[in-house]
């Protein structure tokens, strides 16, 4: 009874907000879509509310499975942990900023394997989400492979072995200060640090390709599009960049290490302007390269860096002077962007 409760809460929040669907039909201009604009659409949202459903519906039988089931397979592991006891939903509960000697900032972290799996598995999710929204999109509905290879593009070095805008950010993340020494992660004895680190891995490559698909090859392509109705192509394009990268920026709500709204908009920017080129066609690889690799490469790091402390029973963030907001944008599960 338990996990049904759950699905069905789980199947009012996509209905009554996500809205993404909503905001695609209006954002994007209806000639986008093509001739089959109206089935397309509503494909587009019979597979937003069942995985697979749309793909079926569309003959499209190799992305049902794969993203159809992959889908189902994250959402059930979200329900399989969620579900259990030990499932702290409260970010205010997982996570304290506190200020200690010398003006420093101490993070402190607090998981159950339970908390962390379904976090973790919930934003998989919805990241997967947004892939299949930009599958749907880009192709409009028609069959197409492209989408399998950007799933990948983090891994295609040879698309931007030689492009110093890709290995910046990359070297950046890899070496500036992170002061891991005042990162504390208060975790279960059932959870260890390198299943923390091996999970996170996958999790913040699948948050590149999917953020990255939605807020570049979705929302920024098609306000390009919806601008060029009436503007220049000049103006068009810094309009949907820097309109996408606002969209990004208040996406963003800088509670735990997640980029604040501000700094979120000027990665925007950067990702915008080489998803965009001001002599080039729209080009995802190495913006999805870029995203997955600064995540990746900073969570792994601070999970290496960090101190682990066994979790005492009942032990959780509220027990900590808490300066910690969290906001769950354009998703109805507790996504980390």
């Amino acid at each position: 009874m338990k996990k049904f409760y759950q699905f069905f809460k789980i199947v009012l929040r996509k209905i009554q907000l996500h809205g993404l669907v909503i905001f695609i039909c209006i954002v994007i201009p209806y000639s986008a879509w093509g001739v089959s604009s109206i089935g397309c659409i509503g494909a587009t949202v019979a597979e937003y509310l069942l995985p697979g459903l749309g793909y079926g519906f569309l003959g499209h039988y190799d992305k049902m499975l794969v993203f159809g089931g992959t889908r189902w397979v994250t959402l059930n592991k979200y329900m399989q942990y969620s579900t259990e006891d030990d499932y702290e939903e409260n970010y205010a509960n997982i996570y304290s900023r506190r200020e200690i000697e010398d003006e420093k900032i101490q993070h402190d972290f607090f998981y159950s394997r339970e908390t962390f799996y379904a976090n973790a598995y919930s934003s998989m999710y919805g990241n997967l989400t947004f892939a299949t929204f930009y599958d749907l999109y880009e192709s409009g509905c028609d069959e197409n492979t492209e989408t399998f290879g950007l799933m990948l593009a983090p891994f295609q070095i040879w698309n931007f072995y030689d492009k110093w805008t890709f290995w910046l950010p990359t070297i950046w993340a890899s070496s500036v200060s992170l002061e891991s020494d005042l990162v504390t992660y208060y975790v279960d004895n059932d959870l260890s640090r390198n299943e923390m680190i091996n999970t996170s891995f996958l999790k913040y490559q699948l948050v590149g390709v999917g953020e990255e698909m939605l807020f570049r090859g979705i929302i920024q392509q098609s306000l390009y599009n919806l601008y060029s109705m009436g503007m220049s192509k000049s103006i068009s394009r810094w309009g949907s960049i820097i309109t996408a990268s606002a969209v990004f920026g208040a996406a963003h709500s800088g509670a735990g290490f997640t980029a604040t709204p501000a700094i979120a908009f000027l990665a925007g920017l950067y990702l915008g302007i080489i998803y965009h080129p001001a002599d080039g066609e729209f080009e995802l690889i190495e913006p999805i390269a870029i995203h997955s690799w600064w995540d990746t490469i900073l969570e792994n790091r601070r999970l290496r860096g960090g101190t682990f402390i066994e979790r005492e029973e009942g032990e959780n963030a509220s027990n900590y002077s808490i300066r910690a907001n969290r906001m769950y944008p354009l998703i109805g599960f507790n996504i980390k962007f």
